[in-house]
């Protein structure tokens, strides 16, 4: 009996518990393929995976399925290089890949592993600035938000970025305050990983800040840390020399700042405050939650010093922000915990103002809604969003040869291109005689029948046709180009 007490009032006990229930609910769909919410993004992602197999392991030249030229100076991506973050995520897949084969739920999987890591580190974080009881509420929702438990489940790199940025905060945290030799090596190494991903890592660097100003209050504790921090980053400005060789390989990413203007419009509040946080993040209910916990008084600011950043971040990725609802997966974990600071805070009464007898309910009710609404709005993200283009994949990847160059236009979107499995544009930018005879393209494959497609079958040889798709082999000639009537890209 003692030792069933004593189990029961473990707090890795339940967090354990917690871990199960996270993991079990981001099973769901986990074989689904990768044509889902931003299928885009994810595809890119997964690409650079399976290429490692296909084209051979080089994660300084990591290459995706996209030829066409997506820098700031629109380059033609021929090689197909995919520069971005350091390949840190695919890296963690690929062993996967050559052990067992290539499954886009490996991709998945690792996401979810790292999903799992991120709960941890949101409960320790949390237990450093709040009572258990709230950190173990904050956890607990963190771990069951719908939109947390859909994106910790894709082909993207976010879920292993944030592990790595709340590993960096709290190993970093704990060195600051207890200058124990071993919690500085790993917010080292957390921080060069964090980095490395994804520069967003520097929104997470501010409570940090924080909390060397409160302990060291001398410039010289600043400036022991500042160089520590610039070796850690040192990795990061070396990956970013290293591929200004091949610009072509950069997307163009500018934009992402206020490419189009948006920054405290209207528009950009009414995304991210109504949009994404009072109905796919937190719903109406959760955010006034949130509100509640931000107002509620804490011994320390570092929780609101880290929700300053994560607005910030907001702030300063404008167009990134409004245009991506996976750009907000990183202020999720702030999100919960003043959520979790909020509930608890109305479980406990306001004393003077309202009692435990209404407040109680109110909290509860508030919960129960954030879950359900959310869930309402987040449910769709899973549904696959144009089911033929994974049908004509599965076809166009057995009939077509392995070395061939595929056109599928798809408004841009590389995720036809990924169910393909080839190198090629998945948009028409060139008249399809030119994109032929200079840059080698073999075939064509579409699920549109409009006026494009029309003329392509007209001229070229059709390889097969149904009520879904077609595909025409490039390289035959079926009739002379004898017009002008090859419609505009």
């Amino acid at each position: 009996m003692r030792r069933i007490v004593n189990l029961l009032t473990n707090q890795y006990f339940w967090l354990g518990v917690i871990l199960v229930l996270a993991f079990l609910v981001r099973l769901y769909k986990i074989d689904s393929p990768i044509a889902d919410w931003h299928s885009w993004r994810q595809t890119d992602t997964a690409a650079v995976t399976r290429n490692f197999i296909k084209l051979g392991f080089n994660p300084f030249y990591p290459k995706y399925d996209d030829m066409s030229g997506v820098s700031e100076m629109p380059m033609v991506n021929t090689e197909q290089y995919r520069f971005v973050e350091f390949p840190i995520y695919n890296i963690f897949v690929y062993p996967l890949y050559l052990l067992f084969g290539i499954n886009d739920s490996f991709h998945r999987l690792v996401s979810v592993l790292f999903s799992l890591g991120s709960i941890v580190f949101v409960y320790l974080i949390s237990k450093r600035y709040l009572d258990i009881f709230t950190s173990f509420i904050a956890t607990t929702i963190y771990a069951l938000l719908p939109f947390n438990v859909f994106f910790s489940r894709t082909t993207l790199p976010e879920p292993t970025f944030l592990f790595f940025a709340l590993g960096m905060v709290y190993f970093s945290d704990r060195a600051i305050w207890e200058r124990r030799f071993a919690w500085g090596i790993w917010g080292f190494v957390f921080t060069m990983i964090a980095f490395l991903m994804k520069p967003w890592a520097i929104f997470f660097v501010f409570p940090l800040v924080y909390s060397i100003f409160v302990k060291e209050k001398k410039i010289s504790g600043f400036l022991k840390y500042g160089g520590l921090f610039l070796l850690a980053i040192t990795p990061f400005l070396l990956w970013r020399l290293w591929i200004l060789q091949q610009p072509q390989g950069i997307p163009a990413s500018s934009w992402l700042l206020n490419g189009d203007g948006i920054r405290f419009r209207p528009a950009f509040f009414w995304w991210l405050v109504s949009e994404r946080l009072g109905r796919e993040i937190l719903s109406v209910a959760g955010f006034a939650l949130f509100v509640i916990g931000v107002l509620i008084k804490q011994k320390s600011y570092f929780l609101h010093i880290w929700l300053a950043s994560m607005i910030l971040y907001f702030s300063i990725v404008a167009t990134g922000n409004v245009r991506h609802n996976y750009y907000q997966y990183i202020f999720v974990p702030i999100g919960a915990i003043f959520l979790s600071i909020g509930l608890v805070s109305l479980i406990k009464g306001i004393p003077n103002n309202l009692a435990r007898i209404w407040t109680i309910p109110v909290a509860f009710m508030l919960l129960l809604l954030t879950f359900y609404f959310t869930f309402k709005v987040d449910k769709e993200f899973y549904k696959i969003n144009n089911p033929a283009i994974v049908e004509a994949g599965k076809v166009a990847d057995k009939l077509l040869p392995k070395n061939a160059i595929v056109l599928a236009p798809y408004n841009g979107d590389t995720a036809f291109l990924y169910q393909i499995n080839r190198g090629g544009f998945p948009f028409v930018y060139l008249p399809v005689k030119e994109m032929v005879a200079d840059y080698g393209v073999t075939h064509y494959v579409s699920t549109t029948k409009d006026a494009k497609t029309t003329w392509v079958m007209r001229h070229f040889q059709p390889l097969l046709e149904s009520d879904q798709f077609i595909i025409v082999d490039l390289t035959k000639l079926n009739a002379p180009f004898d017009d002008n009537l090859d419609p505009e890209p």
